[in-house]
């Protein structure tokens, strides 16, 4: 029984991840600085999830955000995401307290800075 609430939970969070994100490919982008290295939780409903804590500017103002992988990562992700390690996210223009972390911006920001 406990695994199947573990992987309900699993689902639901990546569902609330995707609502939060529909329409972000149309916000704005900005630079995150991850400010301290992820650290790994472990609940018993909800299994193990990878916490990386960063901060971003919009519009001048700073803003703190709370990536959370659910599932076991790899050290390549723990690595990618350690302190000090930049990284894209978008901005809800509307709310600029909500940022989303998107896989594809990722890759072409990787791209982009090892020019």
């Amino acid at each position: 029984m406990g695994g199947l609430i573990r992987l309900a939970i699993y689902v639901f969070r990546l569902f609330w991840g995707w609502v939060r994100a529909i329409g972000s490919d149309r916000w704005p982008a900005a630079e995150a600085i991850v400010t301290a290295d992820p650290e790994t939780t472990y609940a018993a409903s909800a299994g193990r999830t990878v916490d990386v804590p960063y901060t971003y500017r919009f519009e001048g103002e700073l803003y703190t955000g709370l990536y959370e992988e659910p599932g076991g990562v790899g050290s390549a992700f723990m690595r990618r995401l350690a302190k000090g390690r930049r990284f894209l996210v978008r901005v809800n223009p509307a709310k600029p307290e909500v940022s989303v972390v998107r896989e594809r911006d990722q890759t072409i920001f990787s791209k982009l800075t090892n020019l």
